[in-house]
C-alpha cells in the first residue's frame, strides 16, 4: 500500500554551521566583498555602513581611544566577537580588557564594551544584537541609535538580557565603563 507523501520541513533545507566552519569559509575567501555574520549557525548578510554610520563610529572611537591610549585596556572598531559555537558577530567598536592574540577574534570574558552604531540596524542592534551580547555575559553594551538621537546603554546581563537599561540623548554626557571619565556623542 502507498503511503502518503510529505514534505520535508523548511528548516530541514537550511545549513548551520558552527563557528570553526564559518572561521574556515572565511580564511578560503568565501565571504569575499561581503559583511557576513553567523546567527544561530545560519548567515546573515548585512549592508556596508554609510556616512553617518561612520562618521559616528570614528566620533566613539576617537573619544574613548583618548581616555585609554596609556593604558592596558584596547580600543577597537569593526571587532569579531566569537560569542558561541553558532554565533559570530561583528561590532561597531569595543573595549577590551587587553591584547587579543593574533589570527583569532574576541571572546565575552575578554570585554568591558561593546557597541553598535545604528543607523539603519536600530531593531538588530536592540534585539537580536542586546540578546546575544546579553547571554554571552558582555558586561556592557551602548546602541548608538542615530534616528532617535540617544545612546542606549545595557549593563548587568542576566538571564539572556540587561537588569539596567538607561537611555541618554545626544549631547549628553555618556559614562564610559572602567573609568571615572564620559564621552559626549552627538
Amino acid at each position: 500500500m502507498n503511503r502518503p507523501a510529505t514534505l520535508p520541513s523548511p528548516e530541514s533545507f537550511k545549513a548551520r554551521f558552527t563557528a570553526s566552519e564559518f572561521l574556515r569559509m572565511a580564511e578560503v575567501g568565501a565571504f569575499e566583498g561581503m559583511t557576513v555574520e553567523l546567527v544561530g549557525g545560519e548567515l546573515e548578510r548585512l549592508n556596508p555602513p554609510q556616512t553617518a554610520h561612520a562618521g559616528r563610529q570614528a566620533m566613539v572611537v576617537g573619544q574613548l581611544w583618548a581616555i585609554f591610549a596609556s593604558s592596558e585596556v584596547r580600543v577597537m572598531g569593526e571587532v569579531g566577537l566569537e560569542l558561541a559555537d553558532d554565533m559570530i558577530l561583528s561590532c561597531d567598536a569595543a573595549l577590551l580588557n587587553g591584547p587579543v592574540a593574533a589570527g583569532r577574534l574576541a571572546r565575552p570574558e575578554e570585554l568591558r564594551l561593546v557597541v553598535e552604531i545604528a543607523e539603519t540596524t536600530r531593531l538588530r542592534d536592540l534585539g537580536m544584537k542586546r540578546i546575544a551580547y546579553a547571554m554571552a555575559g558582555v558586561p556592557v553594551y551602548w546602541v548608538v541609535d542615530g534616528p532617535m538621537a540617544v545612546t542606549h546603554v545595557h549593563a548587568e546581563p542576566m538571564r539572556g538580557d540587561y537588569r539596567r537599561v538607561v537611555t541618554i540623548p545626544f549631547g549628553e554626557p555618556v559614562p564610559v565603563p572602567g573609568s571615572e571619565r564620559t564621552i559626549v556623542i552627538a
